[in-house]
């Protein structure tokens, strides 16, 4: 249980991922591209807010509690990382 609870952050970034690619191939093969910064943006954003909320509620000196937060923080690094091309880069150039 405790592998599963430490891994919450990586499930996250994953889900996150999944989200913001595909929708942005998806957008882009039918063409409504204009909607993918969005949809990124709110992706993001959500994600970041879960990822804040994991590192908040595991804050403890507690081995498995501190890797728990420490893995979330990283996922939350790689979130943002991700997020960030949508306001940067042309969709579906």
């Amino acid at each position: 249980m405790a592998a599963l609870r430490i891994s919450l952050g990586v499930v996250l970034w994953a889900v996150h991922f999944t989200v913001i690619y595909g929708f942005t191939a998806l957008a882009c093969a039918r063409g409504f591209g204009g909607a993918a910064p969005w949809v990124v943006g709110v992706a993001t954003a959500a994600a970041g807010a879960a990822a804040i909320a994991i590192i908040v509620t595991h804050l403890s000196s507690e081995f498995t509690r501190w890797m728990t937060a420490a893995v979330a923080g990283l996922a939350l690094l790689a979130i943002v990382w991700e997020g960030l091309p949508a306001l940067i880069v042309p969709v579906c150039a």
